[in-house]
């Protein structure tokens, strides 16, 4: 199979609801004219109907965390390794 004729159907589009909109929708904090769409495009769409359960470990103001710090030993290293002249 020529890899330039694949056609990739398993991603999220323009026609997809947001995140938010998916999450929103698990936690039923949306409109029934709202819901009842999302629900006919989660009848058809492989991708969000993935995305949902996923959802299921979203913590609301997770964005917010601060990265892990990085362990002296690696930085150092990785530092040596990014600013090497070759």
């Amino acid at each position: 199979m020529n890899s330039s004729r694949t056609k990739l159907t398993f991603r999220k589009t323009a026609a997809c609801p947001a995140s938010s909109t998916l999450l929103s929708f698990r936690s039923e904090k949306l409109s029934r004219k709202v819901a009842a769409l999302v629900r006919t495009h989660l009848a058809d769409c492989e991708f969000c109907n993935a995305e949902l359960p996923l959802l299921a470990h979203h913590k609301p103001g997770g964005h917010q965390r601060r990265p892990p710090e990085i362990p002296m030993n690696l930085r150092i290293l990785a530092e040596s390794i990014l600013f090497s002249k070759s």
